[in-house]
């Protein structure tokens, strides 16, 4: 495979991304200057370099080398309350910021499939359920809400997310709430406007 077809196949691999526009980046590339492929080629390097996942949320996060930061800004900030938004992915957090939610978050890394047996393989479940029950005993906790988008998988999954918590909310006395219909049904939370999340966050149930 030679180096334009193997970068269109790369390219191929992001989502929401078919062959042809594949092939209209590589395109492109080709008919800029060499120094942008360079500077892209140097921030795809430092990508893997200067960035964290954080320990306690997933969140991917930008951090310096030399200094061995596990957490990231939003999981440090004493000020951000007791309320955790569980979400699919890290967009869905830039998003919700937008709308002015200042809480804590986690993100589940997906949904579940309609036909998997296999919660677990899907989404970070069992780190999910681990970090509310520590939260919500040491009383770091009053409030998750199930951020999910507003399609099948999504429900599905909620509805899968609800039974697992039910039994430790019941346990230590936090409240488990979805976020209302200010989503339209479809719709991934990742690109709904920050007027229709704080709707849907204020109609939460």
């Amino acid at each position: 495979m030679n180096p334009i077809e193997t970068l269109t196949s790369l390219f191929e691999r992001f989502p929401g991304i078919g062959p042809r526009q594949a092939r209209r980046f590589v395109q492109h590339l080709l008919a800029e200057q060499p120094s942008l492929r360079l500077q892209l080629a140097d921030a795809i390097r430092y990508l893997g370099a200067q960035t964290s996942q954080c320990k306690k949320c997933f969140r991917w996060f930008a951090t310096n080398p030399e200094t061995a930061v596990h957490l990231c800004n939003i999981c440090r900030d004493p000020a951000r309350g007791h309320i955790l938004f569980v979400v699919e992915k890290d967009a869905d957090i830039e998003n919700v910021e937008r709308s002015g939610f200042r809480g804590l978050y986690f993100v589940l890394g997906g949904t579940i499939p309609l036909a998997s047996e296999e919660s677990h393989k899907h989404i970070r479940l069992r780190e999910l359920l681990v970090r509310v029950e520590t939260d919500a005993a040491e009383s770091k906790l009053t409030e998750v809400i199930l951020g999910l988008s507003a399609t099948t998988e999504g429900d599905h999954t909620r509805l899968i997310l609800q039974e697992k918590l039910l039994p430790i909310a019941e346990g230590l006395s936090f409240k488990i709430s979805s976020l209302g219909r200010g989503l339209s049904t479809g719709s991934e939370l990742e690109y709904a406007d920050p007027d229709t999340i704080q709707n849907a966050l204020n109609s939460r149930n």
